[in-house]
């Protein structure tokens, strides 16, 4: 399954908001791929770490947030990809509902390996967390 990322249209609107490419040390990766990983967990109101693998690293994804909500371009995209955010939330409940709806597919194949991203854990995780 592909992951949602935004349309050429949406793009060539939201690319002017980025701060510029040029500057020593290495090149960012891929702009188009970070910003509808943010606006995709806007869309499911999830943390980035639960995000599909096919987003990337979720340190860079959250290295780019934290440099981006620093100099003000984080709230500019988010204005600016409302629409965009809507439209995914209107995917992203298509999909739960025809998991739900059809008992044919695994839901590995959602959860987690997927489109649809995992919950965060409520409780702490690991073998000594009830001694802490």
């Amino acid at each position: 399954m592909r992951i949602p990322i935004i349309t050429a249209g949406e793009w060539h609107l939201i690319a002017p908001l980025l701060p510029p490419t040029d500057g020593p040390g290495k090149p960012r990766l891929d702009d188009r791929l970070m910003v509808s990983a943010f606006f995709y967990a806007e869309a499911c109101r999830c943390s980035l770490d639960c995000l599909p693998a096919g987003y990337g690293n979720p340190r860079s994804l959250r290295t780019r947030r934290q440099r981006w909500q620093a100099d003000g371009t984080m709230a500019k995209l988010m204005k600016a990809g409302e629409p965009v955010i809507a439209r995914m939330r209107n995917g992203y409940l298509y999909l739960v509902r025809d998991a739900s709806l059809d008992g044919s597919t695994s839901s590995r194949e959602f959860f987690g390996y997927g489109v649809i991203p995992r919950q965060p854990h409520m409780q702490p995780r690991g073998h000594y967390t009830g001694r802490r």
